[in-house]
């Protein structure tokens, strides 16, 4: 009596279709890697944007206090919107824009209550974005 053999390996039928589905499949999945890919670009755009606010903002808050008082009693200024010409870049996309007001920690104050609410944003961003931050004289 002769013992049965088995036969291992891949068929033709099989092989056919393991090549058929990895074709289908592989559009698909660089399509995935493609906007990841792209994903990232944008997030290390907004990172450098991020970056070279807080840049800004580092820059300003550098500066001496009365400088800085100084910005909120020009034409126009001590506002929320008003924006501090002398500390924002130069006109131009893309421009970081200062803005500098007095305030008694919640609101605009007409008097200098020796604290100054500083913002740095992009010109062309959204109204609500950018950076900011309290300046004390005392400090």
């Amino acid at each position: 009596m002769m013992a049965a053999t088995k036969r291992h390996g891949l068929a033709y039928v099989e092989a056919v279709l393991a090549t058929i589905m990895v074709a289908v499949l592989l559009a698909p999945a660089l399509n995935a890697l493609s906007t990841g890919l792209m994903g990232q670009q944008v997030a290390n755009d907004q990172g450098q944007r991020a970056l070279s606010l807080q840049s800004k903002l580092d820059e300003v808050l550098a500066k001496p206090y009365s400088a800085l008082l100084a910005e909120t009693n020009v034409a126009g200024g001590n506002t929320k919107t008003s924006i501090s010409l002398a500390l924002s870049d130069p006109v131009g996309s893309p421009r970081r824009v200062v803005t500098i007001y007095r305030t008694n920690g919640s609101d605009v104050s007409v008097t200098d209550t020796g604290l100054l609410r500083v913002q740095v944003s992009w010109d062309d961003g959204p109204s609500n974005s950018g950076l900011a931050a309290l300046r004390s004289k005392w400090l």
